[in-house]
């Protein structure tokens, strides 16, 4: 129990006191996971819902294959992603491996089918009445979209918070990619793990309690979210 105790006290002076390392790996996870659930939600949310409202032709095909990308571990996102951007990739002449780039390039791998399940989840079961009333009063298929999909916003949020909650924790992508180098590209998860390979308890801890206020500032948001809708 001293063990846990002191490795607690550690890392919570090392949160206070601004530690450059612990701040760094916070701007990195921060910068990349934010990039790539935008980036990826502007697609994958629109998608996700025409899937849902508009069940187009193999829709079911569509939404497995959304269903699998939530499934596929990370660590095989990263090595697929490494894969195209390594010298002898596709793209290896962009020279992006082991950048924070190619950690958003993966996290989007990662959050689009995720987003894009989620906004399926959200408008499949709504009323088509809305769609064809939207038509009928002369809106074409995208304006009635957005229509929809502004009923369904906190739904939507919350969905955007699951996508943001899954690739800020992810490791494999970030240490496959990002390559974990020390004020570079190293997130708040393999921080983590490097601190725990290097026997350091505390400084291991510290990026984890960064890790849980985060979680829980999205769950209080995601509450207060379907609080409001069902009010």
């Amino acid at each position: 129990m001293e063990f846990l105790w002191d490795g607690l006290v550690e890392a919570l002076q090392l949160v206070a006191r601004g530690d450059p390392e612990v701040l760094h790996a916070v701007y990195v996870s921060l910068a990349c996971t934010l990039t790539a659930v935008t980036l990826a939600s502007l697609v994958a949310l629109p998608y996700g819902a025409w899937l849902g409202l508009y069940r187009p032709r193999y829709h079911r095909v569509q939404v497995f294959l959304l269903r699998v990308g939530m499934s596929v571990p990370t660590v095989v996102i990263g090595l697929l992603v490494f894969g195209f951007l390594s010298r002898a990739g596709p793209f290896g002449g962009a020279d992006l491996l082991y950048s924070k780039s190619a950690i958003i390039v993966g996290e989007i791998l990662l959050a689009f089918p995720i987003a894009g399940s989620l906004a399926h989840g959200a408008t499949a079961g709504l009323d088509r009445r809305v769609v064809e009333t939207a038509l009928t009063l002369g809106a074409s298929r995208p304006r009635a979209l957005l229509t929809v999909l502004s009923e369904i916003r906190s739904a939507l949020v919350a969905a955007l918070l699951a996508t943001f909650g899954r690739c800020i924790t992810e490791l494999g992508i970030a240490m496959t990619v990002g390559g974990n180098l020390l004020l570079s590209t190293r997130t708040l998860p393999s921080t983590i793990q490097h601190e725990l390979g290097r026997g350091d308890f505390g400084k291991a801890v510290a990026p984890g309690i960064v890790l849980l206020v985060l979680a829980a500032l999205a769950a209080a948001v995601t509450q207060w979210l379907s609080r409001e809708a069902r009010e």
